[in-house]
């Protein structure tokens, strides 16, 4: 009987995502206590119920580790960019019309992946600091580890955007600049590729436990309208990026600038809606 059960154990751990070395953990230890207590066999449970309540309670606390590693991760790659992009002006770099044409593919890349990575890692860290409980829905841990997941890859695309612009900048601007943003993306990218190992081992947890996954004003602790709340952000968005380039006395780019802002806003927001838990 003990046998069956531990078999029946074994292939339910692996259909809820447990395996490897962890899976043969908790059968040695369900088959310690169930041969050192006669009448445990009884109270231990149906075998894909044990497995779920394993699965569900890793399940959360793996996603919440997840999340935590790779916000510290994309804090690191947050200060390479940060440097790369303020170092540029000291660095002699020249105006990107005049940049060569993979420098110039790579730049809408190096706009828009570091601000999806930035918002999608964002959420995810405030969703496991504001759900501290020990077990979490089944369709909130799979958009925590979406949001983990999408903030890890756009940031290793922001280095690899980086570092291809640094090199085929190598030419034109300060030695210096160059050889401190290949250092920085060089130490960034393994990070990133080390936190989502991590990020991986959530996502295979398939736990079966009931409950919404949320959206956004879950996250921000209050309701609105999603779309009319998105506008308003556009809008906001594109404002401050218009008033910043007046200011610097080049407001007809400010306002070209300002528009694709809003614009990358309300598209970020349709396209990754639904996948991120944004809107239901």
């Amino acid at each position: 009987m003990i046998e069956e059960y531990l078999d029946d154990l074994g292939r339910e751990l692996g259909k809820v995502g447990i395996r490897g070395r962890l899976r043969r953990r908790i059968l040695a230890e369900s088959e310690d206590h169930l041969r050192g207590d006669a009448d445990a066999l009884g109270r231990f449970g149906a075998p894909a119920v044990v497995a779920n309540t394993f699965a569900a309670e890793l399940g959360a606390r793996t996603s919440r580790r997840a999340a935590v590693g790779a916000f510290v991760a994309l804090g690191f790659a947050g200060a390479v960019f940060a440097f790369s992009f303020l170092g540029a002006a000291l660095a002699g770099q020249p105006a990107p019309d005049t940049w060569p044409l993979l420098a110039q593919l790579a730049l809408p890349v190096l706009i828009v992946a570091p601000q999806v990575s930035f918002v999608a890692g964002s959420l995810a860290l405030v969703r496991v600091l504001r759900r501290r409980e020990r077990v979490l829905p089944s369709e909130e841990l799979t958009v925590i580890n979406r949001r983990t997941g999408v903030a890890l890859l756009f940031g290793l695309v922001t280095m690899a955007a980086l570092a291809v612009i640094a090199l085929e900048l190598s030419d034109d601007v300060a030695g210096w600049w160059v050889a401190l943003t290949l250092a920085g993306t060089a130490l960034a990218a393994p990070l990133l590729v080390l936190a989502s190992l991590p990020a991986a081992a959530a996502a295979r947890l398939h736990p079966a436990i009931e409950g919404s996954a949320g959206d956004l004003f879950d996250d921000l602790g209050f309701r609105a309208d999603p779309w009319r709340f998105v506008r308003r952000v556009a809008i906001g968005l594109g404002l401050v990026v218009f008033l910043v380039a007046a200011v610097q006395g080049d407001p007809f780019d400010g306002a070209l600038n300002g528009a694709a802002e809003a614009l990358a806003c309300l598209a970020g927001f349709a396209v990754f809606g639904r996948y991120l838990g944004l809107r239901s």
